[in-house]
């Protein structure tokens, strides 16, 4: 008597035999052979119709194979298969049944399936096979990894004789493969459930190894679900399968979330000793991970990765051995992107007592954030203060979720605080010194929705400027400025704080600072006005409008004023430095010196513009900063804020007439440049006189001195006394012209110099009446000097 059931998909493969012809595959048919008897082997098979995997609404299709393996016909062949195991699950496909490929002998009734060969066909001959074949619709609403198990059963001769084979199919299963499902998710009221609105773990990446070796990888998808399908299966084998469940962007230092949850072998983010028989379908191999909280940015409330978290022994301060946790790697364990953490102390060691205090230390990753505890949302307990007693919150007034009396909440949600919730609020409470122990675990050893706040560095975060409408004030001036603030960080910015830094001598005019057009006073703090306690919106832009006053010990110069936004909270700074610069000048009434003035036509060459001497129109003086005036058609002139002369001395102040600009023939009859001492706030009068001179002139030539030399031959002297008294009949101007030739060019100069320093003093010793100008000219018989 023989009874094997084989389960597969499409063509069936050769079935294995060993060394005696026998099947290999531990399905052995028993034989008994008494005398000549009738002897029938019966087997039954499934496969999906159309391939692949069994699906909810798809055909599956059953073959039971009759054969006769004695040495007798047999008679009374008669074979069932009862589909009420299959209630609820599947139904048969009405005119599906066929024996040996006809419909004929074949009848369904009831849940039975009846096929009558020895009607059809009489006897079954010794060797001969009856093959039935039949479908079935798989219910349309029937649940992943629901076992589908029939039987069939043969009889024949008379008495009966009887033999039957079942075979088995998880929905979502391949006939003749295995598969594993499962899903992973953040199990926020730790009732290793996922419910409604708990988050599911995209992403993350399941490994799937046995017998040391990983022999597939896959991601779970939006819903946190994964599946392994087409496995050998292992049913009976020495080596079972083991997942391992890996955060995106796991590494080394990462800690594992939570334990596995299946019926199996589970561990940390671990499910071990897995086996799975033919076409079954294993569901529910699950990662529910607890978590006790996140590192987030305290601004922009988004997790934080690359964050260090070390779990410290409170009394001493030391880092607990790694050897104090379930996964060593939650000792030093850096954060994912999820910015989770968890520890599961075992309390295993004596550095690591139950009953004692704990400290979490958080290190912020390498750049971007300033250092833990966070200053805008600081923590409720730490190294400061006596440490939070996770064994009494349960149920507790301290514990946020009442409805999980046997765990300890912070907060009452799962997730990082959102934007929504105000810093320093219920919704942002965490603590980083705790008491833990193993008295009910993990209801005392930890603690859960313990979000801990990182503060970021928010330079840039706003954008700031400051203008004012003024470029040059004086002492005594009120000078309006505009600072404007926008938020581009992305997120809406508390605690800001806008600082004005006023330059030294200038003074904040009470009562005239507004925010956004309302009067707003700032708080003021020797030369720094501050606007504190304000929210800044996305992408929203806040106005301050202010007036200073120069004050009057400012000195001219540029002075310059400067804003900046910083966060109250953190101190740091929240923007750039905006400045703007106006430059302190002289007043025009107190402060500035104005220059007045005339040129005149000096007649008499006296200096002084006597009755009946014009002024000469169009004339230009300069000063030396390059200022320049024109006289009008009285010969006056004026400038304006010539100078600022030093407060304290006064300054010299230099004006020179352009005598290029005077009338043709004019020459000036007085000093030029001219110098006079400024002294702040008074005007200074500057005259110039010029008129057409009498021009007497001098020729002379080598013969006129020694050879040589620059002294006068004895016969030329006595013409200086005529030439004196020529000078002195009227007012005339002296031009010595000397005529080169082959002298050398600085004896010529050396004689023309030593000339007239004679003749100036013989005309200082017998004056004149007037100031002698002297000019020379030189002219080169050859064109030049010789060489």
């Amino acid at each position: 008597i023989s009874n094997q059931a084989i389960v597969t998909s499409g063509e069936l493969p050769p079935e294995p035999t060993d060394a005696d012809g026998l099947p290999a595959n531990g399905l052995q048919p028993t034989v008994v052979v008494v005398g000549d008897a009738q002897l029938l082997s019966v087997t039954k098979e499934v496969l999906v119709v159309g391939g692949g995997s069994a699906v909810a609404g798809g055909e599956l299709e059953y073959t039971i194979r009759v054969t006769n393996i004695g040495s007798l016909p047999a008679t009374a062949v008669v074979v069932t298969d009862d589909l009420a195991p299959l209630a609820g699950q599947a139904t048969y496909v009405a005119g599906s049944g066929t024996l040996n490929g006809s419909a004929a002998g074949v009848g369904y009734g009831g849940t039975l399936l009846t096929a009558d060969y020895a009607s059809v066909y009489g006897d079954l001959p010794p060797g001969a096979v009856a093959v039935l074949r039949f479908r079935v619709g798989i219910d349309s609403a029937l649940a992943i990894g629901t076992t589908m198990t029939n039987t069939g059963v043969v009889r024949w001769n008379t008495p009966p004789q009887s033999a039957s084979a079942s075979v088995s199919l998880d929905l979502g299963g391949t006939p003749g493969s295995s598969g594993l499902n499962g899903r992973a998710w953040h199990d926020a009221n730790l009732d290793r459930v996922f419910d409604g609105g708990e988050l599911p773990l995209a992403g993350w990446s399941v490994e799937l190894s046995r017998g040391g070796l990983r022999i597939a990888t896959v991601l779970t998808d939006g819903a946190g679900a994964y599946r392994f399908g087409g496995l050998v299966p292992n049913q009976g084998s020495p080596e079972p399968y083991e997942l391992r469940f890996r955060a995106p962007g796991a590494g080394p230092a990462t800690a594992s979330l939570g334990q596995g949850d299946s019926p199996f072998t589970n561990g940390p983010q671990r499910i071990g000793d897995i086996t799975v028989p033919s076409g079954g379908n294993l569901q529910g191999l699950n990662l529910p991970i607890t978590p006790n909280g996140a590192v987030y940015d305290s601004v922009s409330r988004i997790p934080v990765g690359g964050a260090q978290l070390v779990l410290l022994n409170g009394a001493t301060g030391s880092p607990l051995p790694s050897r104090c946790f379930d996964d060593p790697a939650q000792q030093n364990q850096v954060t994912t992107a999820s910015g989770f953490y968890k520890f599961d102390l075992n309390f295993s060691d004596g550095s690591c007592p139950a009953g004692g205090g704990y400290l979490i230390d958080v290190t912020p990753p390498a750049s971007g954030y300033r250092a833990a505890p966070s200053r805008i949302i600081p923590p409720a307990s730490d190294g400061t203060t006596p440490p939070f007693s996770v064994p009494a919150c349960p149920g507790s007034a301290a514990d946020a979720v009442p409805t999980t009396p046997q765990v300890c909440e912070a907060t009452v949600s799962p997730a990082v605080p959102p934007l929504s919730v105000a810093p320093r609020t219920a919704g942002t409470t965490y603590h980083l010194h705790l008491t833990l122990s193993n008295g009910f675990v993990p209801g005392q050893s930890q603690i859960f929705n313990n979000p801990i706040p990182l503060d970021p560095e928010l330079d840039g975060a706003v954008a700031i400027t400051k203008t004012t409408p003024l470029i040059n004030v004086s002492k005594g001036d009120l000078v309006p400025y505009t600072i404007r603030v926008n938020n581009i960080f992305g997120v809406p910015l508390r605690d800001i704080r806008i600082v004005d830094r006023v330059p030294a001598g200038f003074k904040y005019v009470q009562g005239s600072a507004r925010l956004d057009g309302e009067p707003a006073e700032p708080l003021v703090n020797g030369l720094e006005l501050a606007w504190d306690g304000l929210e800044l919106p996305v992408d929203a832009t806040r106005t301050v409008q202010l007036l200073l006053v120069v004050g009057a010990g400012v000195g001219e110069g540029q002075y310059v004023n400067r804003a900046q936004v910083l966060n109250s909270a953190s101190g740091g700074n929240a923007s750039g430095e905006a400045t703007a610069t106006v430059r302190v000048v002289p007043d025009p009434t107190f402060d500035c010196t104005d220059v007045i003035g005339k040129v005149f036509d000096d007649g008499n060459l006296n200096g002084h513009q006597d009755e009946g001497e014009e002024g000469l129109a169009g004339v230009r003086v300069v000063t030396a900063r390059g200022l320049i005036a024109t006289t009008d058609a009285h010969g006056r002139f004026h400038i304006s804020c010539a100078l600022v002369p030093d407060e304290d001395r006064g300054s010299n102040f230099i004006l020179k007439l352009d005598d290029r600009t005077l009338p043709t023939g004019y020459r000036l009859t007085t000093e030029n440049p001219r110098v006079q001492r400024a002294t702040r706030g008074k005007t200074m009068r500057f005259n110039f006189g010029a008129t057409i001179h009498r021009v007497v002139s001098l020729d002379i030539a080598d013969g006129v001195f020694e050879p040589g030399s620059t002294e006068l031959r004895l016969q030329w002297q006595p013409k200086l006394e005529r030439l004196l008294e020529e000078l002195q009949k009227a007012p005339a101007l002296l031009r010595l012209s000397y005529l080169a030739d082959v002298e050398r060019e600085g004896l010529v100069r050396d004689r023309l110099k030593a000339l007239k320093t004679q003749i100036a003093e013989r005309w200082d010793r017998e004056p004149g009446g007037y100031r002698l100008t002297i000019e020379s000219d030189v002219f080169w018989r050859r064109g030049a000097p010789p060489r």
